[in-house]
Formats: C-alpha cells, sequence, structure tokens
C-alpha cells in the first residue's frame, strides 16, 4: 500500500506545480483578483469568472438563464481571446 501513497503524492506534486506553471503563464491584466486564484472581468453584458491555474472559467450572461462552466486550458483561452477581440472591436 506505501507504493500506492508514493503514486498519489507524485501526482498531487505534479498537479500543483502544473497549476502553478500556468497561473505564472496568464495574462491577469485587466482582471479583477478575486482571490490569488480567481479573476474576474466584464467583457460588455457577459461576466467571466476564471481560474487560471485550473483551466475553467464560469460564463454569467444577462437573459441567458444558468451561467456555464467551461473546462480546459484551450477552449477557456479561446473563449477568452474571442471575447478580447469582439470588446476591440466594439
Amino acid at each position: 500500500m506505501g507504493d500506492m501513497g508514493e503514486i498519489f503524492g507524485a501526482m498531487r506534486e505534479a498537479t500543483k506545480q502544473h497549476r502553478a506553471q500556468m497561473l505564472e503563464k496568464a495574462d491577469t491584466s485587466g482582471w479583477e483578483e478575486i482571490t490569488d486564484y480567481h479573476f474576474r472581468r466584464h467583457f460588455g453584458p457577459v461576466r467571466i469568472d476564471w481560474w487560471p491555474s485550473g483551466g475553467k472559467c464560469q460564463v454569467f450572461q444577462k437573459g441567458k438563464g444558468a451561467p456555464r462552466m467551461v473546462y480546459g486550458h484551450g477552449r477557456t483561452n479561446q473563449l477568452i481571446d474571442k471575447l478580447k477581440k469582439e470588446e476591440s472591436n466594439g
């Protein structure tokens, strides 16, 4: 059973390192810092709550019902890039 503890410990450490790397490389300029790991920004009627270390965000849009979650660093970054482009285009 000791081997399993070592394996899970190594997995836990790898996850911590990965999340720290993702947070470090995230561009959080222009975002409101809620906690060290949680950021918020408005893009017109859309509010995004973003956890860059975990690769997820929650999208709130007035009149569109319940908020939705977006999972995965790639999908989250694509959504944020799309909203930034729309914002810059006016």
